[in-house]
C-alpha cells in the first residue's frame, strides 16, 4: 500500500505519474492526499485513473472551494480541518505559538492514559 502525499493538486498530471510508476513497481492499493485540490484542467483524468484501478482514494483537505463535480466523485473524501484553522486564527490573535496545536505529544499520551 502506497500513500502519495502533496500540497496540491493542480492539473494532477504529476501525481498520476507517480502512481503508474508505483503500480508499476508492484503497489497493490495508492491512497493520495494532497492540502488543495484545485483540478484545474477537470477531473476526467482522475475519473478515468480511478475507473482502471490505478487508485482507491483522494484525500483533500476543505481549506479551499470544490465544485460539486468533485465532490461527487467516488475516489473524493473531504478531510474537515476547520478546528485547526480556528486554532491558528485563535493564537494569531492572542499571540499564541501554535506549537503545541502541532505537537501530538501531549494528545498521544492522553489517549495511551485513557487506555492504560
Amino acid at each position: 500500500d502506497i500513500l502519495i502525499v502533496d500540497d496540491i493538486i493542480s492539473s494532477g498530471e504529476t501525481i498520476l505519474e507517480v502512481a503508474i510508476k508505483m503500480k508499476q513497481l508492484g503497489a497493490k492499493r495508492i491512497f493520495i492526499a494532497v492540502t488543495f485540490g484545485l483540478f484545474t484542467e477537470g477531473i476526467e483524468k482522475y475519473n478515468e485513473a480511478y475507473n482502471q484501478g490505478l487508485f482507491e482514494a483522494v484525500f483533500i483537505t476543505n481549506a479551499t472551494w470544490t465544485s460539486e463535480e468533485l465532490r461527487k466523485a467516488p475516489w473524493y473524501h473531504e478531510v474537515d480541518i476547520s478546528k485547526y484553522l480556528a486554532y491558528y486564527i485563535y493564537c494569531i490573535n492572542t499571540r499564541k505559538s501554535i506549537s503545541s496545536i502541532l505537537d501530538p505529544h501531549h494528545k498521544i499520551q492522553n489517549l495511551l492514559n485513557s487506555n492504560n
